[in-house]
């Protein structure tokens, strides 16, 4: 319940008491049961890093194409209620290019390639290297959550800044997001 009135105060700041703004929720929320010990593994890592209980309620913005890079970028920085920045849109968008994943192949609907670990109960199959989501809001919804699981901090910092795309690659890459951490290459900029 602490997330969710954690969720609801970020709203009501944002958008007032009564008015939630042109967003509309396409998520329903999920509770998972506190210390259920589900584990979320991330692209390139084995084993779990967080655990996934959680209440999460990812927004979208009416007329969200989540079926493009640019779309979905868009979509994630919106959810997350991080400025909607040409620098972050930037790194975002060259992070889904260098995870590959999402669009056109089998790690559907999402482009950043997370991974649950053994048990966690998510929506979708196995795919290699990452897993298969069975709809865009899902996806969107789950990489939310993985990014909120409080290994990717400063990640979150350098997007709510919104002034550099480098330093969202800097903390991308210093993250345990991807095992070979782009080998220092991700660059962006704005």
């Amino acid at each position: 319940m602490a997330a969710y009135r954690r969720y609801n105060y970020r709203l009501r700041r944002r958008y007032g008491k009564n008015d939630k703004g042109p967003l509309i929720a396409v998520a329903a929320f999920v509770v998972l049961a506190a210390g259920s010990g589900a584990k979320v593994a991330h692209h390139g890592t084995s084993g779990g890093h967080g655990s996934t209980a959680a209440v999460t309620a990812v927004i979208v913005p009416a007329g969200s194409n989540l079926n493009t890079p640019a779309g979905w970028a868009s979509a994630l920085l919106a959810a997350e209620g991080d400025p909607r920045t040409s620098c972050d849109f930037s790194a975002v968008t060259e992070w889904e290019a260098r995870e590959g994943g999402g669009f056109g192949n089998q790690a559907s609907f999402n482009p950043l390639n997370v991974n649950p670990g053994p048990g966690a109960g998510w929506p979708g199959s196995n795919a290699t290297g990452a897993w298969a989501f069975p709809d865009a809001a899902d996806g969107l919804r789950y990489t939310v959550q993985t990014l909120n699981d409080g290994y990717y901090g400063a990640i979150l910092s350098a997007l709510r800044a919104g002034n550099s795309a480098q330093a969202v690659c800097d903390a991308i890459m210093a993250s345990p997001w991807a095992a070979s951490h782009y080998d220092g290459t991700l660059t962006a900029n704005c």
